[in-house]
Formats: C-alpha cells, sequence, structure tokens
C-alpha cells in the first residue's frame, strides 16, 4: 500500500530532484545559473527546528610560495570563445529555427536555457514543438517530463517519462525522475525500483542512493536505508552524511555509536549543511553540561566527544603521540604541518578539546611566525558559535578578545556578558585583568 506523504514535504522534494538534474541539461556552452526552481529546501524528514547562526567553515589553507624559477613554456593555444549566455544562446537558437523550424538540437537548447531563465512555460512549448517534428526522440520526452514535474503536472510528467524510458531505457536521468514522482504521489515500493533502476545503470549516483535509502526508510526497512545512505555518504553527499549521522545517534538500521553520529554530522558540517550543524549543537551543549546538573546523557555525550577526537588519530598513523593531551591538530602544527593542522585542529575543537582550543585562542592572538595572520574570523566564528552553546573556554576568551580589542573594537560591556553564568571567582578575576588592562597608559 502506498503511504500519503505531507503536500508541502513532497513538494520540496521534487524541487530539489529538479535542482539536482538540472545541470545534466547544459550543454557544453551554455553558462550554468541557477533556476527559480533550483532554491535549497528542507526535506520533510529534517528536525523542524532550524540552526540559525552562521556556519564556520574550515581554514583555507595558506597558498603555496610561486615558483622562484620561470620555467620556459610553449606559445599558449588560441583561447577557446567564451561560452554563451543563456540570453545569447536563446538568441542564436531562434535565428537557426527561422531558417529549420524542425531543428532538433537548437530546439532543445531553447527550450533548456528558457527552463533555466525560468520561463518554464516557455520551454514546455519548445519541447512539445520538437517532438511534434521528432516524436521518437527520448531526450525531449525526458526534458518535458522534468519541466512538467517543476509545474506539479505529475500525470502528464510521469507519462512523458515513462515513454522516454520506454524509447530509450538507458537513460538513468528519466529513472531517477520517475522515482521522485512515484514518491511525491506516494508510491513508496515504484520509487524504490525507479531509483534502483538509475542506480542499476549508474553505480555511483550518489543522490540516487540518497533518495533510495530515504525512501527505504519511509518503507520501514532500516537496515537498507542505512546501508544506501552509507554508500552516498562515503560518496561525499552532505544529506546523506547528516542522515546517516542521526542513524548512528538513534540505532536505527546500524548499531547505535554515538561517535559515528558525530563524525558523519561533522562531515556535513564542515560541507555546510545547517541540519548537521544543528545536531551538533545540540549534543554540545548537553556535553557542556558540568557539575551537580551534569546527568547520565550530558557525560555519555562528551565521552562521545572525546572519543571522536581519539578517532582522528586513525586518519594520522604516521604521528606519534607524546603526551595524553596532545591532539592531531596540535602535533601536525609542532611538524610545521599548517596546512593540515588547522582544519583539524577546527574539528577537535568543535568536539570539545580543550588543548585544541587553547591552540586556536593563540592562533587568534599572535598568528603563526608570517604563516598565519592573527585575528583570523574563522576562528571567531567557532568562538561566537561555542560560546552560544555554552561552552565556558570560549566565553572567556570572547571576553578577553572584546575587553582588550584584539581584531574587534574594544568593547567592555560586550566582553562582561560572556561572564554572564561564570564561576563568581573566575568573572571577578577577569575582570579585575580588564579593569587593569584598561587603566594602563
Amino acid at each position: 500500500m502506498s503511504r500519503e506523504l505531507p503536500a508541502v514535504g513532497r513538494w520540496a522534494w521534487v524541487l530539489a530532484s529538479v535542482a539536482y538534474m538540472f545541470p545534466a541539461w547544459v550543454s557544453a556552452q551554455d553558462a550554468p545559473v541557477s533556476t527559480p526552481e533550483g532554491q535549497a529546501v528542507q526535506e520533510e524528514v529534517l528536525p523542524s527546528e532550524r540552526h540559525e547562526a552562521a556556519i564556520p567553515t574550515s581554514p583555507s589553507p595558506p597558498p603555496p610560495p610561486p615558483d622562484s624559477v620561470p620555467q620556459a613554456t610553449a606559445p599558449p593555444a588560441p583561447s577557446a570563445p567564451p561560452p554563451l549566455t543563456l540570453l545569447e544562446t536563446v538568441t542564436q537558437a531562434r535565428k537557426m529555427l527561422v531558417l529549420e523550424p524542425d531543428a532538433l538540437d537548437a530546439r532543445l537548447k531553447l527550450g533548456n536555457a528558457l527552463f533555466q531563465l525560468g520561463d518554464t512555460d516557455g520551454a514546455i512549448d519548445e519541447y512539445r514543438t520538437a517532438l511534434r517534428f521528432h516524436p521518437t526522440t527520448a531526450q525531449a520526452h525526458l526534458d518535458l517530463g522534468t519541466a512538467l514535474t517543476a509545474k506539479q503536472d505529475w500525470r502528464n510528467a510521469m507519462t512523458e517519462l515513462q515513454e522516454a524510458v520506454r524509447l530509450d531505457p538507458t537513460l538513468i536521468q528519466a529513472h531517477y525522475s520517475l522515482g521522485t514522482i512515484h514518491y511525491t504521489r506516494g508510491n513508496v515500493q515504484s520509487a524504490i525500483q525507479a531509483y534502483q533502476e538509475a542506480l542499476r545503470l549508474k553505480p555511483d549516483f550518489a543522490e540516487a542512493q540518497y533518495r533510495l535509502g530515504l525512501v527505504l526508510k519511509v518503507a520501514g526497512r532500516e537496515k537498507d536505508a542505512a546501508q544506501a545512505l552509507e554508500v552516498a555518504a562515503l560518496a561525499g553527499l552532505a544529506k546523506a552524511q547528516y542522515f546517516l549521522g542521526n542513524a548512528y545517534r538513534s540505532g536505527q538500521g546500524v548499531e547505535k555509536n554515538q561517535v559515528m553520529a558525530i563524525t558523519w554530522w561533522s562531515r556535513a558540517f564542515e560541507q555546510g549543511l545547517p541540519e548537521a550543524a544543528q545536531a551538533l549543537t545540540q549534543l554540545r551543549r548537553l556535553a557542556a553540561i558540568r557539575g551537580p546538573l551534569q546527568t547520565k546523557q550530558s557525560k555519555a555525550a562528551g565521552d562521545a566527544f572525546r572519543a571522536y577526537c581519539d578517532s582522528l588519530w586513525l586518519d594520522y598513523p604516521d604521528l606519534d603521540r607524546d603526551h595524553a593531551n596532545e591532539t592531531v591538530g596540535t602535533t601536525l602544527l609542532k611538524q610545521g604541518r599548517t596546512a593540515d593542522a588547522l582544519p583539524v585542529l577546527l574539528r577537535e575543537a568543535y568536539a570539545l578539546n580543550e588543548t585544541a582550543h587553547a591552540a586556536l585562542v593563540q592562533l587568534y592572538e599572535q598568528g603563526l611566525d608570517g604563516q598565519l595572520p592573527p585575528h583570523g574570523q574563522w576562528i571567531l566564528t567557532f568562538l561566537d558559535t561555542t560560546a552560544a552553546d555554552g561552552v565556558v573556554p570560549s566565553k572567556t576568551a570572547l571576553a578577553r578578545i572584546y575587553a582588550k580589542g584584539l581584531g574587534v573594537a574594544a568593547d567592555l560591556p560586550k566582553a562582561k556578558s560572556y561572564l554572564k553564568g561564570l564561576p563568581r571567582d573566575e568573572a571577578k578575576r577577569l575582570l579585575e585583568e580588564f579593569a587593569a588592562d584598561s587603566a594602563k597608559p
């Protein structure tokens, strides 16, 4: 029996699918642009709470020094002409169609360009005109079916996509789009079959693996869903990494493992996925609870973050851990491997590692021997994010930064605001330090 899905969630799914497919439509001479339909959307199974804070990213490594000795090179080859803009493509295709109205390539290029410009109705007209001249062209049926999908004309879209598959069963995107429409109409089993067929034709189709995983989850096949999500996650798809992290956190389809949840959420977070940032924020806030308010769950969260940091050593088998407090990031930094060290330090510090946190604060205040200037915005963003999560060292660091005006305008009231919630003795000591600094000439 098919499962009827919420209307908003189904439409979000379709928009995401159309956005994913669109780059395949553009010919080599068409400049890629975003479409109105290709906006970012939220899956219906994502958490309702959104993470509104800015998402920091890993720092970029310092650029390599230019070559000191110029190398002899052959004369440069003639440069290729610049790609046509969408409007130029429209103009060129229309001129060609005046001379040759049944020119299939020009007609499809015109339809694709109009679609990308947001004129979906105009694109549909061009695809239908192409099919009047060339009714057995599978690609034209596929293009028309996808445009009709964007118009939520499910019945006619499915008819066109099914005809495209009948004419050319190897059209991967047609099977993928059929999966989307089946899912949208609540036919979960047909959606599974369509995505599986797309994957049979293209086993490395990460987006289809991801969608298959979500549909298998809807079907209650948790283990199969986790396996599909893992394939997509390993391929680097941030959404799959996020949902795989959810599976490990809840133990759905896989053995419950908070360290693996943090691992996959962290990978998605580094790609800028807000839902992963929110998941890590919630767990970090839980782990930041100390003292008499600490619960069994908050202790477990803290232990999971520590185990995650320990697991990072496995990625660097060439490193020796000299001290228990040493981290991968600080070890790489001592070896002069700055480009490798910075993103790892950030991962460790987001995972509440105090050694990595202290190293980042020092890098913010002092920089690094001409390799890294002080007052990096990416470190300030990290401190802002974790201070909002209740991480005391981040609040203390920000209080000092704003009190002393380190890379920011000095703002003593703002500095004092970060001291709220700190132990009274610690807050008093810092206030006295700030007052002494401000009294200096």
